[in-house]
This record gives C-alpha cells, structure tokens and sequence, in this order.
C-alpha cells in the first residue's frame, strides 16, 4: 500500500491504529458494518490494496453497493478500467449470483463450484503479482444471513474456506451488524466467526477490534 492511500485509510477510519493493511491481507476475515459509508469505505481501501499489490479482485456486491464503490475508487484514482481489461476486476451482482447458488432455498455446492471454476480461477491466472492471488469481498453471505438463512450462510463461508486452502487468497465478508438483533442466534453468530481468521466489529466498536479478533483465534486454517 503506497503512503498515499495509507493517509487516506485513516483519515476515513474511526479508530487511526487499526492495521488495516494486515487486516486487507487476512486469509478470510468477517466485517461487520452499521452504516453503507462506512462499509463502502471499507470495501474501497481492500480493493484498492489489492489491485496496488498486483493482485487481481473479485466483489460481490448489491448494485447500489457496486455503484458506490465505483464512486469511491474512482475518487481514489484507481485505474478499474485498465484492471477490467487485464481480467484482474471482475464485480457480480450479489443478489443475482445468490440465486443463481440457491436451489429449491439450499445452497448448491455444484452451482459454488462452477463459479469458482468459471469466474474465480480465472482471476487467479490474471493476476500480476509475484504471488498469483485474488482478493474476494462481498456481502452474498451477509444477504444469506438477512434472509433468515443462518445456516447456509455458515456453509457458503465454509467452502469459501475450502477455496482459501487451495492457494494464497485475501477474502472480506460483510455483514450489516442490524442482522444479528436476535439473541437466540448467539451459538449460530460464534459459529460464524469461527469460520473465519480475523472478526472486525463494527465503526462504532473498532478501537476494540483486535480484542474481538484474538476472541476467535481457532480458524480452520493457519493464519
């Protein structure tokens, strides 16, 4: 990450000592988010990062989140154009692409894998860097968890772990913390950060952010 776009990170931040740099390069870490500005900000610095360090990125996102990010890289001076071009950005409609996952309201591991293999795999061989690694982020998971569909959230998080363990990746999930207002989802909510190496609470919480994420240090892989 150029000092350029370090400045730029904390002057968006709430909380300036935050590493967001080891938290864009975590194997698989869980964002939550209260407010759409905050979650695009995000959303924006992890993709700048990304395509910076010459990896290529996948985001799955709804379209008016698609439109804001685009804004704010833009903003950023960030070249998606050319990286489009090179196969190294590609952005999916996160609500089309849930029900395209979705059979019969189950998650389809044939239809996850065909992606992986038709749009994820891909991004891998385009990328620039010494390492050949994508950066995936989005909020599918997060929709799926809205939607009353816990479980298959923790699923579709398990198979992106799968994917993790195949070769080097940098995976965000985001979550609007709103969807978590139920207290009978407490054990389903451990099991979900469980699934992932880094927990980041949301803007209001985020001076607690490495309390939150040392909580859960049993992912199901290495970090």
């Amino acid at each position: 990450m150029s000092s350029g776009t370090n400045a730029r990170a904390k002057s968006e931040s709430p909380a300036a000592n935050v590493n967001w740099l080891e938290l864009d390069r975590s194997p698989h870490a869980i964002q939550f988010y209260s407010g759409d500005a905050f979650m695009l900000d995000s959303l924006s610095r992890f993709v700048s990062t990304a395509l910076e360090a010459g990896d290529s990125c996948l985001v799955l996102a709804t379209q008016a989140h698609l439109e804001g990010l685009a804004e704010r890289l833009k903003a950023r001076g960030v070249d998606t154009n050319s990286a489009a071009k090179k196969r190294r950005y590609v952005t999916v409609d996160a609500v089309q692409l849930l029900a395209q996952l979705m059979v019969d309201e189950k998650l389809s591991k044939t239809r996850f894998d065909e992606f992986i293999r038709e749009v994820f795999l891909p991004l891998k061989a385009a990328a620039e860097g010494k390492v050949q690694r994508v950066a995936g982020c989005g909020e599918v998971v997060g929709l799926l968890w809205a939607d009353g569909k816990a479980e298959a959230a923790i699923e579709l998080e398990r198979l992106w772990n799968d994917v993790a363990k195949e070769g080097p990746c940098h995976l965000r999930c985001f979550y609007q913390i709103a969807s978590f207002s139920d207290a009978g989802q407490n054990e389903l909510f451990l099991k979900l950060c469980a699934e992932h190496a880094d927990v980041i609470p949301p803007e209001s919480q985020l001076h607690n952010v490495a309390a939150r994420a040392k909580e859960f240090e049993s992912p199901p892989y290495g970090k």
